[in-house]
């Protein structure tokens, strides 16, 4: 990638395109204010400021949607800037990746997203191990001086439809029935920590798709972008 083509490229373009773009297919405005982080700002859940320049080597996380017809979406992805996964990166993503997979397979009639928390907390803690980011012997790291909530300290989702959160007042333990419509996110974010963790400081990933339960199981309604590293990695060096 050209170096200087990133010197001038911001957050904040990314995020006028994704307004543009959904404007121009018909969409009447965004569902909530877009996250558009690149970098370590990727550690701010709700970060807001999309003000940065993108620098080469650094990740993009993009949370972002729009309402359509009434109805809201909210869809997350993270790739690399230059299309290349640094090792630590790829290995974050992959974590993530394999979670929200796991989390997918549970959405079904009768299930409930309480339960499907539960298991990308287990999921996450166990990923956190194997990269060296929890001790393995502490499950989910109680004791510890960081537990996976100071890598994931978020719901895996939460309902969608006409709003973003629509609504909050349904239970997490309310059993899912055909026609709901929820998002499936789990995140990894390695907070800054004096090099305590090594090159995996300041990574953020985030993969959050929206779902919606059938009779039979789930449709993923955005399962149209893609979430293998190597397909995100050739779309962002191809178009």
């Amino acid at each position: 990638a050209d170096e200087a083509s990133f010197a001038i490229l911001r957050e904040a373009h990314v995020a006028a395109r994704f307004q543009a773009e959904c404007l121009a297919r018909g969409s009447t405005r965004l569902a909530y204010p877009s996250v558009v982080a690149g970098g370590a700002d990727a550690c701010t859940i709700h970060y807001s400021r999309n003000d940065k320049a993108l620098a080469e080597g650094d990740l993009l996380l993009v949370d972002a949607g729009c309402e359509a017809q009434g109805y809201a979406s909210d869809v997350t992805r993270t790739w690399p800037v230059d299309g290349i996964w640094s090792p630590e990166q790829r290995a974050v993503y992959e974590a993530v990746r394999r979670t929200h997979a796991r989390c997918l397979s549970m959405v079904r009639p009768g299930e409930t997203l309480r339960r499907i928390h539960a298991a990308s907390a287990d999921c996450l803690a166990q990923e956190l191990g194997e990269l060296g980011l929890l001790s393995r012997t502490l499950g989910h790291g109680l004791g510890s001086r960081e537990s996976y909530r100071d890598f994931y300290p978020h719901s895996v989702g939460h309902w969608l439809g006409m709003d973003t959160h629509d609504v909050p007042s349904v239970a997490h333990d309310a059993p899912l029935e055909p026609g709901v419509v929820l998002t499936i996110e789990p995140g990894i974010y390695v907070p800054r920590a004096g090099g305590r963790h090594g090159a995996y400081e300041g990574i953020g990933v985030r993969i959050e798709d929206v779902v919606a339960v059938t009779e039979s199981g789930h449709d993923v309604l955005s399962g149209s972008l893609p979430v293998c590293p190597d397909d995100v990695a050739d779309l962002v060096r191809n178009g």
